[in-house]
């Protein structure tokens, strides 16, 4: 198989009004004659709005109130056009369109016709266009169609349609800025009659031997008959300790195979994470190499406790890795930027190893998002960051519970199998969740298997993917919240909340926040926070043309993100309103500082009674003047940093 990057070829963007494009035969020619927006250079993989920022058509949507000035590009459709040279393509085989992420709704063409249609962000796309293919002069487009109009943070879950991520419609720390584009690899896949569909590959250790165990199991596009599997495995050194030949057949069922003394892949602050290459190759009956498939494997064993203490039908909440049990400290990861198609590798390596560095070992993938790009699972195979993988549904306020119609379950479903088939092989995933706060239809407990959505998506996990735990959602088990006045119960298991200091301070040690959090019985902590302001110098910088002050709704820059707003509390404390902004950002990142620091070095200090803690959030993809993140939107760790490292490193 030859795989060719079209991110590497010339590509423009073209806007017009809905459906304007249909007329005048301008798919004919594949040349727009009635633009709405003339065309521009894109950026692939890339957004919409970061190539019409580079154009400067639009303004940087990250200033002041700028994003109110962008939304217009929901209401366009926008046309990517790139001309393929004639030496990509062999009439006499299959050329397949691979599309690993394209976000929005819309079809695809080629030379004048509509090639395929794609209508889900959180799939991947394979279109065949040998059909459309001519033997020269092929032009490419594809064709994004007008947003959803809404699905945010307030709003109905059971009414939510699964195709967009739901932070883009705005949440209490992203204004609406609704992303349109092609967010990850886009590439021309030339193969032969019988290739490689799909190849599941898990990895096991028996501890006390230190044999390692591979299971692979693959499909293929057609039925094999004299084919061959080839498999080679590389140590860390780049030297093959594997090299076996199997009929191809015999992957229609699982192969097991068994690696002597092999290195453990361990998480970080634990141990070292060495990670073997496994090439996958297609051999034809003459000898020759058909396709190969190559992937960066860790071996380790994985095994899920019961918490000291805990009651009887509780949900194991120890992570034991190799036979050690571990105290999961991380952070709840969304995406770095707004405009996550416009994030590269290096951009990830750069913020993953801010909290590598700061000793966590666990990043839960919110639901309110999506799949992130290969290059961050492989990062955190790198690093030893263990990764939580939820499927992508979230809470909506009003509603948290999620559509039980069958066309929803179904969706789901292919929504359950994309994920496993991309990402079940990393050495850092630990886990999959149904989705984020999905609660019954009182809103006073969280979901199980039993709702027809998560039933489904345990299905198709049990099918795919025995490997790894699946959990109905976070938070999971009788309760919702963390309150105090369920110790002793047995019924907090999974748990979030809460997102501010639980009451002010009756002393400069914060002893009373303290004591709440050192009498806690919870066994884990999934979602917990303290509001802290970004810097003087962020805020200064993307502030636009408002003030700094006051600190209240009235003024745009704060009355955007007006859940961490606490300029009363300050007022009570201080005696005053604050004199500059400088006044109000140490106060405040004094708070988060005091009070994370306390509810993290609590719930570490009770392992193995409980399993651990999870920070929410991480970053900022938006620069907010505050919210419950340790490192602002351009990566500046804020004070309480410090103090959660201390914690963090510390050993258990």
């Amino acid at each position: 198989m030859e795989i060719h990057n079209l991110s590497l070829l010339n590509w423009e963007l073209v806007g017009t009004k809905p459906h304007y494009w249909r007329l005048w035969e301008q798919m004919d020619e594949m040349r727009i004659k009635h633009p709405e927006n003339a065309p521009v250079s894109a950026r692939m993989p890339g957004s919409v709005q970061q190539s019409l920022l580079d154009a400067g058509i639009i303004p940087d949507w990250n200033v002041g109130t700028n994003y109110r000035d962008i939304e217009w590009i929901e209401n366009r459709h926008w046309i990517y056009f790139t001309d393929i040279p004639d030496n990509l393509f062999d009439t006499n085989r299959k050329a397949i369109l691979s599309c690993k992420g394209l976000d929005g709704d819309g079809e695809v063409w080629l030379n004048g016709q509509k090639a395929g249609e794609f209508n889900n962000t959180h799939l991947d796309y394979r279109f065949d266009i040998s059909p459309f293919l001519k033997t020269s002069g092929n032009r490419l487009a594809l064709v994004f169609f007008c947003p959803e109009r809404y699905q945010g943070q307030v709003y109905w879950t059971s009414k939510t349609h699964l195709n967009k991520p739901r932070f883009y419609f705005n949440w209490d720390w992203c204004p609406r800025i609704i992303q349109t584009g092609i967010y990850d690899d886009i590439c021309i896949e030339i193969s032969d009659a019988v290739e490689i569909e799909q190849l599941y590959s898990y990895t096991d250790v028996d501890i006390e031997t230190k044999t390692g165990k591979l299971q692979l199991k693959a499909a293929f596009s057609a039925k094999t008959s004299n084919e061959t599997i080839q498999i080679c495995l590389k140590d860390t050194d780049e030297v093959c300790i594997l090299n076996k030949t199997y009929p191809a057949e015999n992957f229609s069922s699982s192969v097991d195979i068994e690696i002597p003394s092999i290195l453990l892949w361990e998480p970080n602050g634990v141990g070292n994470q060495p990670l073997y290459t496994l090439s996958y190759s297609l051999i034809s009956e003459q000898g020759e190499e058909i396709q190969t498939i190559t992937r960066r494997l860790g071996f380790r064993s994985i095994k899920w406790l019961r918490c000291e203490n805990a009651h009887p039908e509780a949900d194991p909440w120890i992570l034991n890795v190799n036979g050690k049990s571990v105290f999961m400290q991380g952070v709840n990861w969304t995406p770095i930027r707004t405009m996550f198609a416009d994030v590269t590798r290096e951009m990830y390596r750069e913020w993953l190893l801010k909290y590598k560095n700061m000793g966590a070992n666990i990043l839960r993938v919110w639901g309110g998002a999506t799949l992130e790009k290969a290059c961050f699972y492989e990062l955190c195979d790198e690093m030893g960051l263990i990764v939580w993988q939820e499927f992508p549904l979230s809470s909506s306020g009003i509603c948290n519970t999620p559509p039980d119609d069958a066309e929803s379950v179904e969706l789901m479903a292919q929504i359950v199998e994309s994920y496993i088939r991309r990402r079940h092989y990393h050495a850092s995933l630990i886990a999959w969740s149904g989705g984020n706060e999905l609660y019954d239809k009182e809103n006073t407990q969280p979901l199980d298997f039993s709702h027809p959505l998560l039933a489904k998506a345990k299905e198709v996990c049990k099918k795919l993917d025995m490997h790894h735990r699946i959990m109905p959602t976070s938070p999971s088990g009788p309760t919702i919240y963390y309150n105090p006045e369920l110790n002793g119960k047995g019924i907090q298991w999974d748990v979030h909340g809460p997102w501010w200091l639980p009451f002010e301070p009756t002393d400069s040690d914060f002893s009373n926040i303290r004591a709440y959090w050192e009498s806690s019985d919870a066994l884990f902590h999934s979602e917990a926070g303290v509001p802290g302001a970004s810097s003087v110098e962020l805020i200064e910088r993307y502030r636009g043309n408002y003030p700094t002050l006051p600190v209240s709704v009235e003024n745009p820059i704060w009355g955007q993100f007006s859940w961490w707003i606490e300029a009363d509390k300050f007022e009570l404390e201080m005696g005053h309103t604050p004199k500059n902004i400088s006044e109000y950002v140490e106060w405040q990142q004094n708070r988060q500082t005091k009070g994370l620091a306390i509810a993290i070095e609590a719930a570490k200090n009770r392992f193995p009674a409980c399993g651990g803690f999870i920070i929410w959030m991480g970053h900022d993809c938006f620069p907010c003047t505050a919210n419950t993140s340790i490192f602002d939107y351009e990566g500046n760790a804020k004070p309480v940093v410090a103090e959660i490292e201390k914690i963090w490193k510390r050993k258990v």
